[in-house]
Order: C-alpha cells, then structure tokens, then sequence
C-alpha cells in the first residue's frame, strides 16, 4: 500500500467557496476543522446535574435534598465519580450513568420515596416515556462499598 502525502487544508467559513469545496471533495482533499469547545468549569457541570436532579425534588422524603446532592457532588473523594475520565474524546463530561446509580441508591436510602421506581425517578430526570438509557446502563457505576458508605456519611450529616 502507497503512502501518500496528504495536502490538507483548513478553511474558515468566509473561505467558502462551493466551486472549489465540491472539487476538493470529489478529490479526496476536504476536512472539516471544528472549533475546539472549551470544557464547561465543574462548578458549571455540578449545577447542571444539580438541575437535572431538581426534576425529582417533589419525591424527595426530606427538605434537604438539595444540601445533600450540594454534598455529594462537593465531597473530595465522590465528586469526580462524575465525570468521565477514560477517552479522550468524552474526558470531563458529566456521568449521567452514576447520577442515576446515585438516585437509586439514595431512594434505597429513603431519601426518595419507595412507592416510585428508580427507573420512573430516572424517567421524570430525563423526560421520557421509555427506559432511559441511563437507567438501564447504570449498572456498570454502580457505587463500591467505600464510596457507599461516604454517602451514607453525608446522609447522617443532613438528616432532620
């Protein structure tokens, strides 16, 4: 197999022009360069999973739930359970897969009421009518026994 040297060029959209697109693209020489995106702060992700969990408020069994998730998601050790680290391509995105683990786990807690499903928590969190995916892909997040009993701490701490 030839190796061929690649003459890549980058073009902004007021380089724009559909004639000479349309040959670079018959001929193999057309990329499309995004913007890099810069990573939301974490303070910015924990207020995005702090909303998303503010959906189920209303099946919270205590008044302090919003001081509870405040701690989980601020605890040194718990905190970067959170986000993704293992690729590159998804490194410091939120873990909506352990936020629902952590939803259920505080249900079987008592914290959310037992007389409605994790699976219809993560439904009204998501919105959907369907089995959302982080439900049913959460099992591989689950909290071990050391992160277990941190939350159990935070719990003991916020109780009424």
């Amino acid at each position: 197999m030839k190796h061929q040297k690649l003459n890549l060029k980058a073009v902004s959209p007021e380089d724009f022009d559909a004639k000479s697109l349309r040959r670079a693209a018959r001929e193999g020489r057309l990329f499309i360069a995004l913007p890099d995106i810069e990573p939301k702060s974490a303070e910015d992700a924990i207020d995005e999973i702090l909303s998303y969990v503010g959906r189920i408020s209303q099946y919270a069994t205590t008044l302090r739930i919003g001081n509870i998730w405040e701690a989980i998601l601020h605890d040194e050790a718990l905190s970067p359970l959170f986000f993704l680290t293992r690729y590159s391509s998804t490194r410091g995105q939120i873990n909506w897969y352990r936020v629902a683990a952590v939803v259920c786990l505080l249900r079987e807690k008592g914290i959310y009421q037992k007389d409605i499903s994790g699976k219809e928590l993560c439904r009204c969190m998501e919105g959907a009518t369907q089995c959302p995916k982080h439900y049913s892909g959460m099992g591989r997040y689950l909290l071990d026994v050391d992160q277990m009993r941190l939350v159990r701490e935070i719990l003991d701490k916020n109780r009424e």
